[in-house]
């Protein structure tokens, strides 16, 4: 009352308050007065809990943490209420039971409010902190139960699912399943007010301020509470028991005879037009009479909107007409249907239902169904507009580019048609007529149509119609017969002339051939059509059992049984169908040569290889043709003579390219075969003079099916193909001798056949016969030994070729193929040619390169490892003492040996001894050393791939030994673990870091990776140092870094990310030498603040580097994406650069806070940083995302550059393009982590463009990920001070630090800011005792100026704080110039005293003092400060 600072009367010492004015009132009167705005009652009931009980109550009855939290839930702020809520739940989760009591009587009021709130995350949460508050309370929440359930029920209707979720979940955790109707019960009463407040009184304006909410904010908030109220309502109706709905029953009449209510059929937002239609579908369901007391508005409101075609409306709409027809009876009197429903209804089935099929025309057989007759009269007239509108869907655009509209419009078709043929059984002239006409209008046009249009094909029509067929076949012996045997002649009648239309014609359509083809084949077996269906379930997730069907797939309730999938044949039509188009088709076959009626009949007896349908495909002359003896038997077989007379023909003709679908003959023909020696006896006549490539073919397709394979493998391991195979070998290997060059079948064929034939197995036992086996190998083998000793070996690339392939793939896949005498010597054989000298073979150098992987890969595959090849090791690693004297070849035998000792240190470690672990470790040290000793021969290419290999050895073994495979460790040699790291490892590295000075390659750099820190700082490298290069560092590591730091720059990226990881080892050890040094050079500074510089290596490497990028990137704005092209000169020096820096941070961060305070003032006078982040903010894309992510949103959050760790591995070869985005990331992230004050001061000295860039990505992309580390890690630490407790919420972004000494008491709350660490930190008074307001306050400041400028982590900054409080209480007196004991930014203590008042000060503040007075007096004295 009146003036914040105006004298209160004497003795007044607290100020006025309406809140304890209205207490004192209850308690002398027993009554709390009310307010405007909240129902007041003495009963027991609480109702709405009145305004009076606010902050000054909660200020006496509730904890002081939930005190703060209730508080801040009224604000208005969207960010303040969400982590208010989510602190709310935490604390109600972690407190006890009667300490959250407390916050009942609060919690309606807030509840009812923040559950409705704009912002959909305040909502979840608040549901999420609703159930855990349920939890604790329990039965304790009953009285408060009336005043909550309105808008309880509200929320499990939200229009955003996961807060109606999180509103179920707390429902389902205060009441079990069987008790959730009697809880909606108790307070039905109170739900039905506020669904009734909301549906018929409450507005947009009402329901939020409009003086401080925006109008589409407005709008949309009672958009959602319409649509939750409506969908709420239909909740309570599903829940109440009937007695309780009779109870309800007047106050609902009065809801539902309001106008306003039924407005909302015709609402502008789907949403609401949804919700209200299935709230009538539910009331028609549950409380008819109310229904049909309100007939005519409800017929008008639910038929009239037929057409409403939104995809949120359509679904609720159908059911809702439905349950109208069902409830009213004479529902079509209040509409008429001729006029105002079934036009709209004709007008959206001709244009497909407007791309909603599948929702809408499930529901047209249950509408037809449910029709009267006076609004189906004319019978006739009716049924073909119906149909005929239906079947113009399939037209639209959508039924033509979506199979699960198509579907869903030939299912509604299917079901209705024969619906209506149940509805019109008999012999009347009407019914007849209808009969006529659903055949000869609607089905056979259907069928053309799909015979012409593929996408129809592959659908569900014709097994529908396969169905129908079969319904009408059971119906046809009963008293219906006559009826349904009239429809199968007449649709089998009229089925014959469309499929004589087609196939009659010279120039056939290929596609309608097929279709045909289809067609019968699913007739025939409707159980075929499943393979299609599963084929589709594999590109598309069906979420619906009516989308299922929209797959092709027909709904349980009509899948025929299977025996009745020979039901079409039992009265003929079909067979007699398929004789009649397959004799027609014999015609144009024959007289024509017509290449797609060949393809026709391979199809139909692919479907039908029955003796009757290769009966007709004979000539009367052709009946009885000349056989051989071997195939007497079989003489009267039509399929065998129309495979031996007229297929096999057609196989051997010249011209013929494709023999795939005549292959499909041979299979169908010999199905007409009863025993399996018969097709043996068939194939081996026919295959003696067939092409290899039919051969070829015929073996695949037998392989395919292991059905097939089972019946004709007497044939595939039988004499006649055995010994075509082992003489088809013989003339590729003799052509490929002589040079000449193959026929194109032998060339194109010939090899794969082999290659087949030896490689497919069968129960383990090879595909052709063992014998025959063995000599194809033993004459490959034979052909490579004559090949190894040719002098001219040029023209045999081709051949040796060839056979290394067939060889690679008979020992990869073969198992136990070298118990096989002839195969061990192939082996051999291609080994000893792959490793013979290039002078002597003549093979090129390419060829070679191809040979050595292939005949390593067949040792592998082997597991071969015997004396002859550990002997040529043994025997060859002694020649290389010279390598310019040694032989390519010998280099080359050399290298693949290094290979193969790879792969088993990679796969059969546990196969190699004691002898063969010391011939493998030393021969990789002597050709190490001999790799040093030639250095000078760097520039012969076999030389380099000579030491790569060595190198990739070397690899290999140290992430073997770093972590060997599990279970490996203790099958090998007991010292082998202790002889690798004492001998092995030191004499590997002092070879190779002076190796990778004179050959800087990347495979040296590589092997480097894995070199122990001790050994790096102890190297014996030749020392570099550079003049005017001030160091403390110890000569080796000075050396190392002036050395190595200029190879980030090389032009090679595995070269300069194997430095990186090298340097990366020592960067941790580098500031323990600056650590005297800048000790003593503190205690005798006068002047400015210390500073030091960083390592000066990386110092030079980022002088040198940022004006190159300057003029790369110069032209690109900041915040602009540049795009570097992956392994160009700009990206090595883009990614050098940037490697320095991410190097430096480790510096940093291994820095103690006063090293990093000179190290950042270093960087603050050389604007390195400053310059780092305008490059980064042209190098990171605008939006970070990992690439690959689905492109549908996901519950969690999408992966970015931020949230990703980088890999910087060296032989990374795939998403090259990617590694600079992420490496700017991933410097940018660290540059926030460890050097926030740095970029903080940055940030805000920017322009307004470049300010609002940099604030939006970081708020955007960084903060969070970086607010949780440092939430997290102070969670997680291990690190303890003495007097001072932290904790942390990550919820809130809070941490929380206690400080207590003797009889004082401190509570700091730190709270980051949404753009951390770019905003400030915000340092908040928590709870304290013993300390005085002045000195509170100041140490509020110093924690604010530590955290704000010191370049670390929240816990360094409190630990800073912490040191300077102790000092204080230690007696250190403060500085008087910053009144702070430590300096915000060096961490010094004050120690220039003066000689007169002898006070002490920092030197810096000292410094800034006299600069900025231009004085050299004491600050207080003003005495002449000496």
């Amino acid at each position: 009352m009146g003036g914040k600072n105006k004298q209160r009367t004497k003795g007044n010492v607290r100020p006025s308050s309406s809140g304890r004015a209205a207490d004192l009132l209850a308690r002398e009167s027993g009554v709390v007065p009310g307010f405007v705005g909240f129902g007041v009652s003495t009963s027991s009931d609480p109702g709405y809990v009145p305004a009076v009980q606010g902050a000054e109550e909660i200020d006496n009855l509730v904890d002081a943490d939930f005190r703060m939290v209730l508080r801040k839930l009224s604000k208005r702020d969207a960010v303040t209420k969400l982590k208010a809520v989510q602190e709310f739940g935490t604390m109600c989760q972690e407190r006890q039971p009667d300490v959250v009591k407390g916050v009942l009587p609060y919690w309606p009021r807030i509840y009812c409010r923040i559950s409705m709130d704009h912002d959909r995350r305040v909502r979840e949460a608040t549901q999420q902190a609703f159930e855990q508050l349920v939890l604790k309370v329990k039965r304790n929440l009953a009285p408060y139960l009336k005043s909550i359930m309105g808008h309880w029920l509200i929320s499990q209707c939200d229009t955003y699912s996961p807060a109606a979720s999180a509103a179920s979940a707390a429902f389902q955790a205060a009441f079990p399943l069987n008790k959730q109707p009697e809880a909606i019960s108790f307070c039905k009463d109170e739900i039905l007010n506020v669904l009734q407040d909301n549906l018929l009184k409450e507005t947009a304006d009402t329901l939020s301020d409009p003086q401080s909410v925006p109008e589409e904010e407005r709008e949309a908030k009672f958009i959602r509470l319409l649509t939750s109220s409506l969908l709420a309502l239909k909740r309570l109706l599903s829940i109440l028991p009937e007695q309780d709905r009779e109870l309800l029953k007047e106050r609902l009449t009065q809801l539902i005879t309001q106008g306003k209510f039924w407005k909302y059929s015709k609402h502008k937002t789907p949403q609401i037009r949804g919700a209200f239609f299935e709230l009538i579908a539910t009331m028609c369901a549950h409380t008819p009479q109310l229904i049909q007391a309100e007939a005519a508005r409800a017929c008008s409101a639910v038929l009239l909107s037929i057409d409403d075609t939104d995809p949120v409306v359509l679904p609720p709409l159908w059911e809702a007409v439905l349950h109208i027809l069902s409830c009213v009876d004479n529902c079509w009197t209040h509409v008429s249907a001729r006029k105002g429903v079934m036009p709209k209804l004709w007008v959206l089935l001709k244009e497909g239902g407007r791309g909603l099929a599948t929702s809408l025309h499930p529901n047209l057989l249950p509408f037809i169904s449910r029709l009267p007759a006076e609004v189906t009269q004319p019978n006739l007239e009716f049924s073909r507009t119906f149909l005929t509108s239906v079947i113009q869907g399939l037209l639209s655009d959508r039924a033509k580019s979506s199979p699960s509209e198509s579907a869903a419009i030939i299912f509604a078709t299917m079901e209705c048609l024969r619906f209506i043929v149940l509805q019109n059984i008999g012999e009347e002239q009407e019914q007849r007529n209808i009969q006529n006409m659903l055949i000869s209008e609607q089905l056979l046009p259907l069928i053309d149509r799909a015979l012409g249009n593929p996408s129809l094909q592959t659908g569900p029509l014709f097994p529908q119609v396969s169905d129908i067929l079969l319904s009408w076949e059971k119906r046809a012996v009963g008293k219906e017969a006559p009826t349904f045997q009239r429809l199968l002649s007449d649709f089998w009648e009229g089925l014959g002339r469309l499929c004589t239309t087609y196939v009659d014609c010279e120039e056939a359509e290929r596609t309608a051939l097929e279709g045909i083809a289809s067609l019968l084949q699913i007739m025939h077996n409707p159980n075929s059509a499943s393979k299609l269906t599963k084929k589709k379930k594999t590109v598309k997730i069906c979420f619906t059992d009516r989308e299922e069907r929209g797959q092709g797939e027909e709904p349980p309730r009509e899948t025929p049984v299977v025996e009745e999938h020979h039901c079409p044949l039992r009265n003929g039509h079909l067979l007699d169908l398929v004789c009649q188009l397959a004799e027609l088709n014999m015609v144009y076959v024959c007289d024509c040569e017509s290449e797609r009626h060949l393809r026709f009949l391979s199809q139909l007896l692919r479907a039908f290889p029955s003796p009757q349908v290769f009966q007709v495909l004979l000539r009367p002359e052709e009946m009885k043709p000349e056989m051989g003896p071997e195939l007497g038997p079989l003489a009267e077989n039509a399929a065998v003579h129309f495979l031996l007379q007229r297929v096999t023909v057609w196989l051997k003709q010249d011209d013929r390219k494709d023999t795939d679908f005549l292959v499909d003959m041979v299979f169908s023909s010999l199905q007409c075969c009863s025993s399996s020696d018969d097709k043996t006896l068939i194939l081996n006549h026919i295959s003696r003079d067939l092409s290899w490539s039919v051969i070829l073919q015929l073996i695949e397709k037998a392989c395919a099916d292991p059905v097939r394979l089972e019946v004709f493998i007497g044939w595939l391991r039988g004499p006649v193909l055995g010994e075509r195979l082992v003489g088809l070998a013989g003339e590729l290997c003799v052509m490929g001798l002589r040079g000449s060059p193959s026929s194109s079948s032998h060339h194109a064929h010939g090899w794969p056949l082999i290659s087949l034939a030896l490689s497919q197995q069968h129960n383990n036992v090879p595909l052709i016969g063992k014998a025959y086996v063995e000599q194809i190998i033993d004459k490959l083998h034979t052909t490579l030994s004559e090949a190894k000793g040719m002098s001219d070996a040029g023209n045999m690339e081709p051949l040796v070729t060839f056979i290394s392939d067939v060889a690679a793939t008979f020992f990869s896949s073969v198992k136990g193929c070298l118990l096989l005498a002839s195969a061990e010597e192939l082996l051999m054989t291609v080994f000893q040619l792959c490793a013979q000298d290039q002078t002597i073979t003549h093979l090129s150098g390419r060829l070679q390169t191809i040979q050595k992987f292939k005949h390593f890969t067949v040792l592998r595959y082997c597991g071969y490892l015997e004396s002859p090849l550990i002997a040529i090791i043994t025997s060859n690693r002694s020649f290389f003492s010279d390598l310019g004297k040694v032989s390519a070849a010998w280099l080359l035998l050399a290298v693949e040996m290094m290979r193969f000792l790879c792969w088993m240190v990679d796969h059969s470690p546990t196969v190699l001894g004691n002898t063969h672990w010391d011939l493998l470790l030393c021969s990789m040290l002597a050709w190490l050393e001999t790799a040093r000793e030639n250095s000078s021969m760097f520039w012969n290419p076999w030389v380099q791939l000579f030491v790569c290999a060595n190198c990739e050895l070397i690899v290999r073994l140290s992430e073997f030994f770093t972590s060997p495979p599990a279970g490996v460790e203790e099958q090998l040699p007991p010292e082998l673990n202790s002889e690798w790291k004492e001998f092995f490892l030191e004499g590997i590295h002092n070879l190779l870091l002076p190796l990778l000075i004179k050959i800087p390659s990347e495979a040296v750099g590589e092997a480097l990776i894995y070199i122990p820190v001790e050994l790096l700082t102890q190297n014996k490298l030749p020392p570099r140092f550079v003049a005017d290069q001030r160091s403390s560092l110890s000569e080796p590591l000075q050396t190392l870094l002036n050395t190595l730091s200029p190879l980030l720059l090389f032009k090679a990226r595995p070269l300069q990310l194997a430095v990186y990881h090298i340097l990366h080892k020592v960067m941790p050890l580098l500031p323990e030498s600056d650590s005297e040094s800048a000790s003593a050079k503190s205690d005798d500074e006068d002047g400015e603040e210390p500073c030091l510089s960083p390592p000066a290596a990386l110092m030079s490497i980022l002088s040198a580097t940022e004006e190159l990028l300057e003029s790369i990137l110069g032209g690109v704005q900041v915040g602009e994406f540049a795009v570097v092209q992956p392994l160009s000169m700009e990206h090595c020096c883009i990614l050098g650069y940037l490697l320095a820096w991410k190097l430096l941070f480790t510096f940093f961060k291994a820095s103690s806070s006063h090293l990093r305070a000179q190290y950042s003032l270093h960087l603050k006078k050389t604007r390195s940083l400053h310059k780092l982040l305008l490059h980064l903010f042209r190098l990171m894309p605008e939006i970070p995302s990992v690439p690959g992510q689905p492109a549908e949103p996901s519950s969690k959050e999408p992966k970015t550059f931020f949230t990703e760790s980088l890999s910087l591995s060296p032989r990374k070869t795939e998403g090259l393009q990617f590694e600079v985005p992420h490496l700017a990331c991933s410097v940018y992230y660290g540059a926030l982590k460890d050097l926030p004050a740095m970029v903080r001061l940055w940030w805000n000295s920017q322009e307004k463009r470049v300010f609002s860039t940099v604030d939006k990505f970081t708020s955007k992309y960084v903060s969070g990920v970086l607010s949780a580390q440092e939430i997290a890690s102070v969670q997680s630490s291990t690190q303890t001070f003495e007097n001072m407790t932290v904790k942390a919420r990550s919820a809130t972004r809070e941490v929380i630090a206690t400080y207590s000494v003797d009889d004082i008491f401190i509570e700091l709350v730190i709270q980051l800011p949404q753009n951390y660490p770019l905003g400030s930190i915000l340092v908040e008074s928590g709870r304290r005792v013993g300390v005085a307001v002045q000195q509170w306050r100041n140490w509020m400041l110093q924690l604010n100026t530590y955290l704000t400028h010191q370049n670390g982590s929240i816990l360094e900054g409190l630990s800073l704080w912490k040191n300077n409080v102790d000092k204080r209480f230690e007696g250190v007196e403060d500085c008087m110039i910053c009144f702070s004991v430590i300096h915000g930014s060096n961490y010094s203590l004050p120690k220039k005293a003066c000689r007169t008042c002898k006070k002490k000060f920092h030197s810096a503040c000292l410094y800034k003092w006299f600069t900025s007075s231009n004085k050299s007096t004491c600050p207080l004295c003003r005495e002449t400060f000496f």
